[in-house]
Formats: C-alpha cells, sequence, structure tokens
C-alpha cells in the first residue's frame, strides 16, 4: 500500500474507533501547527518559501512517520505554485516545491483552518491589506447570491409596463 493509501486510509477512518480518530486528529492538527508556524518563521526570517530533502528527511525533521509527512504535503499541495504528484511518492521521493503564502492563507480559509490562519506570523509575511483582500476572496466565494426572481403577475422589468407573463416571459 502506498504511502497515499495510507494516509487516506486515516481520512476515512478505518480500523479506528471515534474516539481514536478524535485523538489522532487533535494531537495531529496540534503538530501541524507547529510544522506551519516553522514554515512560516523561515519565510520571516531567511525568505525560505520551499520545501527540499525526501519525504522521509521532511518526515525527520518535523517528527512525522512517511505516511504522515505525505498527508501534510497532502494538505498544503494545493498552495504549492507546481502540484506534486502524491501518488507514486514513496520516502525516499525528492521534494522540492515552492509555496504560494497568499494561495496558503487563501486555502486554510477555505479550510476554515482558523488556528492556522490566524498564527501571527503572518503579519509578517502578509500586509493587512492582502489579508483583507483574501478573506474576501474567500467570503466571496463562500456568499450565495440569490437574484430577486421576477413573479409572473409582476411589472415586466423591460419597462413595458406589462405583466411579465403577457410580455417577455417566453422571451427567457
Amino acid at each position: 500500500m502506498s504511502l497515499l493509501e495510507q494516509w487516506n486510509a486515516i481520512l476515512e477512518g478505518k480500523g479506528l474507533t471515534q474516539a481514536q480518530s478524535e485523538e489522532f486528529w487533535n494531537a495531529y492538527l496540534a503538530h501541524e501547527k507547529g510544522i506551519y508556524e516553522d514554515i512560516l518563521s523561515q519565510k520571516v526570517e531567511n525568505g525560505v518559501d520551499t520545501i527540499t530533502g525526501t519525504v522521509k528527511s521532511f518526515g525527520e525533521k518535523y517528527e512525522l512517520e512517511p505516511m504522515l509527512a505525505i498527508g501534510f504535503i497532502d494538505g498544503i499541495h494545493t498552495s504549492l505554485k507546481e502540484e506534486p504528484s502524491l501518488e507514486e511518492m514513496t520516502e525516499e521521493s525528492e521534494l522540492n516545491f515552492t509555496i504560494d503564502f497568499e494561495k496558503l492563507f487563501l486555502n486554510m480559509h477555505k479550510a476554515k483552518a482558523t488556528w492556522l490562519h490566524q498564527i501571527p506570523l503572518w503579519n509578517d509575511i502578509l500586509t493587512k491589506e492582502q489579508m483583507k483582500a483574501i478573506k474576501a476572496e474567500y467570503v466571496s466565494s463562500v456568499t450565495v447570491r440569490v437574484e430577486n426572481k421576477v413573479g409572473r403577475n409582476d411589472p415586466c422589468p423591460c419597462g413595458s409596463g406589462k405583466k411579465y407573463k403577457k410580455c417577455c416571459i417566453d422571451k427567457e
């Protein structure tokens, strides 16, 4: 079974009780926050915006077994400038990914990962205006807009003065 298949089995909760699943996710998400804090601090302190090394070395750096390292990369892959092919990755696969931090911030909003997009280091990477624009983009993407529907007996929107059913209803 590939590393990605192992990760997907955890995502689906295979072989875990509800309590085990909750315990796993609570521990993983707290650990994940620490990894993001390190990645953000590397960007702030050294200008580093890449993930390099092998899957195994990345996992060792962040105290993750290789399957969980793939899980982390699966979580960040849509925020990379070039999306990797996760299906083929092994422990020895080379990583050389550039992170798009604006896209990462947006994706954290989309995932409703408040604990991640509220990390204070974001203030040193993105300006307040950028963060506000990204949040507005997110809100806009999830806002449902309902157009006013013209009723059959309402005045026609074309301005003819006739009822909609006697005027433009068949034109649409």
